[in-house]
């Protein structure tokens, strides 16, 4: 600064204080006045960064930032509270609201989401690269390999960081707290250059021992912000001040800059140097058009490529799986932050790592290579499970993997690709399903289901004469009045020992199973020999049991006393099947009970009543089909609201000699035979009249489909055929099949039902919550409903193995977004518990039983409003 400049600057510094002391005199003059007419506090962050800003000796905004706002403040008559802040702290300040104003920040993008600017901007300023006088940097290319000091969060910063990506320039960048932090490194050696604020640079790189080099960044704009949406009175009142400034080249704001060593207007050039100075303005302005296209072009390439590189990486880590690139020697070359966080290592210090470097357990680690040469060597795709084990060798998770190679058009080496998702949860889900569905949760042993399917496989796999076989049924005598009278902990209590002690009775290839209440189902293998010998094995056995079974049980240190009815049933070539086997055991125990319990009966050939009573029945139903001995019934279903939204159709006999029969009667016995599939035809065109006759209602009316009959290659023909001969609203219409059906064979399930949702019927898994379903083959399935079985409805809200079912099957059914239909509910508790989990409706005798069909289309009639 010269003399002259000097004196101006000092006699301007002088006015300023004594126009300060007048106006603070006016202010304090007018606070006595008044108290009404305070000023508006107007809190600013304020940062060292000279000459744009720093705090003065009087703790004002200093610097030209400092200097202007205060003017503005005058004007505007605020009262400026000045916080002094680290450059992040005042923005943190800013974010929180702890400041109001904070001056001297570039624009970009990334800030304008953060932060409201005003429009005029206050300083065109760039970025500088200043280096010691030793080191020689010409051109970007010397920054190569260079380290570069610079200030962490600035503008700075970004554009640095861009460039060096950009032209893939492997530099190292060193973070300072502040512009001079990064001038200090440069001067102490931990630094070849910094960038720095040109204004910032010129004035205080010399102080440093440093120079400008001939490397400049984008220009960029300074203007005072603040947080998104708030204050924008202030931002308004600046714009406005600083458009008069501009309009006046005598304004404080001109005199400020000028002050300063900063020059906007320039004096009218000389005439006689008017014509140089156009030809070199047509010249340089060609060449600044010529630079202006190729970093136009060069700007919007590398957009395109910072775009699509953030788009993928935001989408990789937001992936809640393992998302990685390892080279042809199983080293990292990237991990998502999923990976990463799991790890506990950062994107970058992760580069270069292996296996053996990430994982403690080397079963593990060898887990990982082998399927990592597989893949790399053979060049195939491989899609694997994988258990990640602690130290100690326990697993940890279960991990599904896939891994794909990919060859590098680069290096033409082939690279691995993998994403590997934790699915330890739904592995853990499975199997408490199994457990729940496929085992006595009281007792832990196989239930009924379980049973049935060992048995069946037994009766495929083993001869009877190679390896001769037993089936005891078990029903405890006497247990009822011991659970009725000391209460259902006892009892359940006493069941758990009866299955400690059966289970201590037998070899490890038999089978011991609870089927409900007090009956116990085994299957002992015999050891090989005549018809009588394994009679008598079979009969010795049974006393063991009988035996066992009478003594006394200790519970809460006191005895209790029961016994065993038994009855026992060989495994011959005549055992036609699991279900047969279990009749004929269950006959020869109910022998035993009518002989006075306590009993063991061995099933013999005489014992045909039950047979010849299912001929009997079969004969009758041949001729009850398409008579008035076959009625349906209706049992409606209901909302929340308590209108009815739909209704199950309930097959009933009535038997000219044998009563009312249920559909278990005799639906078994038309699915032994082909009496099932015109039984089923019967049933739906039924229905489809009933639909005729409510023309009024939208709801869906339910049709329990037998599997037989689902399985028939004809089965979607001939409903097509019903429904087009009878003109009924094929939407109306919903198919009842157990989850039993569906899970045998998916494939050729989802074909029958894509053909008929095509109609416009929809699909509804009766008994669901009973069996073990595959939860992503049902995701595959086009499926409407689910209908929770009656037997765990039954269970709820007091029993917790119940509630658990319930809870899981409603919220699988919301993510799946399947409608829920709970049967069998017949109590306030039971309803109230599934309307608060949210079940779409309800049906059971507590709303109302099954009805005639005439009666319920009255009932319909009188609904004031139906609904689907």
């Amino acid at each position: 600064m010269n003399l002259s400049r000097f004196f101006s600057f000092s006699l301007h510094r002088a006015a300023r204080a004594l126009r300060s002391v007048a106006i603070a005199l006016l202010i304090a003059l007018s606070a006595v006045g008044t108290v009404q007419s305070q000023s508006p506090l107007v809190r600013v962050g304020v940062y060292d960064n000279p000459p744009k800003l720093f705090l003065d000796n009087q703790n004002q905004p200093g610097g030209i930032m400092g200097e202007l706002l205060m003017e503005i403040a005058r004007r505007q008559s605020w009262t400026i509270e000045a916080v002094e802040c680290e450059w992040q702290q005042c923005l943190n300040a800013l974010q929180s609201g702890l400041v109001d104003l904070v001056p001297g920040v570039a624009h970009n993008s990334m800030r304008e989401s953060l932060y409201s600017f005003h429009s005029t901007p206050v300083l065109e300023d760039w970025s500088q690269l200043f280096t010691a006088d030793d080191t020689l940097i010409r051109a970007l290319n010397d920054l190569k390999g260079k380290r570069i000091a610079v200030m962490a969060g600035t503008i700075q910063f970004s554009q640095l960081s861009t460039i060096l990506e950009s032209l893939e320039l492997h530099a190292t960048v060193v973070t300072a707290d502040s512009q001079a932090g990064a001038l200090a490194l440069v001067r102490d050696k931990q630094a070849d250059a910094a960038v720095v604020g040109h204004l910032f640079g010129m004035r205080y790189a010399s102080d440093y021992g440093l120079k400008n080099a001939p490397i400049r960044f984008e220009p960029t704009s300074a203007f005072y912000i603040t947080a998104q949406g708030q204050h924008p009175e202030l931002l308004a009142a600046i714009d406005a001040q600083l458009a008069q400034w501009h309009a006046n080249a005598d304004s404080f704001y001109i005199d400020t800059l000028s002050q300063w060593g900063i020059r906007l207007i320039e004096k009218p050039p000389k005439p006689w140097i008017m014509p140089s100075l156009m030809i070199l303005a047509a010249l340089l302005l060609i060449a600044l058009l010529t630079v202006y296209l190729m970093r136009s072009g060069l700007r919007r390439q590398r957009k395109k490529l910072v775009e699509t590189e953030h788009r993928m990486h935001t989408v990789l880590d937001a992936i809640d799986a393992y998302v990685y690139i390892k080279d042809s020697r199983f080293r990292y070359l990237y991990a998502n932050h999923k990976l990463c966080k799991d790890l506990n290592y950062t994107a970058q210090s992760i580069v270069g790592k292996t296996d053996d470097d990430l994982y403690a357990n080397k079963q593990t680690i060898h887990e990982f290579r082998r399927n990592d040469e597989q893949v790399l060597y053979s060049g195939e795709r491989l899609a694997v499970e994988e258990v990640v084990r602690d130290r100690k060798g326990e697993a940890r998770a279960t991990l599904f993997s896939i891994k794909v190679p990919v060859v590098d058009p680069e290096t033409q080496q082939a690279v691995l690709y993998g994403i590997s998702t934790n699915i330890s949860a739904l592995k853990a889900t499975q199997s408490e399903n199994y457990r729940l569905a496929f085992y006595d949760p009281l007792t832990e042993l196989p239930n009924r289901r379980l049973l049935l399917q060992r048995l069946e496989q037994h009766l495929q796999t083993v001869e009877p004469c190679q390896s001769p076989s037993a089936l005891y049924f078990l029903d405890l005598d006497r247990f009822k009045h011991i659970n009725d009278a000391r209460g259902h902990a006892i009892g359940d209590t006493m069941l758990r020992l009866v299955a400690r002690r059966l289970s201590l009775l037998i070899d490890a290839q038999d089978i011991v199973a609870r089927l409900g209440g007090d009956e116990f189902v085994i299957l002992k293998i015999l050891q090989p020999g005549s018809l009588q010998e394994c009679r008598q094995q079979a009969l010795d056995f049974a006393e063991q049991l009988r035996s066992r079974l009478e003594e006394p049980y200790i519970i809460e240190a006191q005895p209790y006393l029961s016994s065993g009815s038994i009855g026992l049933t060989l495994v011959t070539d005549k055992t036609l099947n699991a279900e047969a086997l279990m009749r004929q055991a269950d006959t020869a125990m109910y022998r035993s009970k009518e002989s006075g319990r306590n009993q063991i009966t061995l099933y013999e050939a005489g014992m045909q009543e039950a047979l010849e009573e299912h001929l009997s029945l079969q004969h009758d139903l041949t001729f009850a089909i398409g008579s008035d001995q076959l009625r349906l019934f209706v049992q409606s279903q209901y909302d929340e609201q308590g209108r009815i939204c739909g209704a199950e159709v309930l097959l009933r006999w009535h038997h000219p000699t044998r009563g009312v029969l249920t559909p278990n009667r005799f639906i078994p016995l038309a699915e032994s035979t082909d009496l099932i599939t015109p039984l089923g035809d019967w049933i739906v065109a039924s229905v489809c009249d009933l639909l005729l006759q409510t023309p009024q209602a939208t709801f869906p009316i339910s049709i329990n489909v037998s599997p037989i009959q689902f399985r028939r290659p004809d089965f979607a023909a001939r409903i097509r055929q019903i429904l087009k001969s009878s003109g009924a609203p094929a939407h109306r219409l919903i198919f009842e099949i157990t989850e039993g059906v569906l899970m045998e064979d998916s494939a050729s399930a989802s074909i029958i039902m894509s053909e008929l949702t095509d109609l416009g019927i929809r699909f509804s898994i009766d008994d669901f919550g009973t069996g073990y379903s595959n939860l992503a083959a049902l995701r595959r399935l086009p499926l409407y409903e689910l209908k929770i079985d009656r037997s765990l409805i039954m269970g709820v809200p007091g029993t917790q193995e119940a509630n658990a079912i319930v809870r899981t099957v409603l919220a699988m059914a919301r993510q799946l977004r399947l409608h829920v239909v709970a049967e069998g509910v017949e109590s306030e508790p039971q309803k109230a518990f599934l309307l608060r989990r949210g079940c779409h409706a309800l049906q059971g005798y507590l709303l109302s039983p099954p009805q005639a069909i005439e009666q319920w289309i009255k009932t319909v009639h009188q609904e004031p409003a139906s609904r689907s």
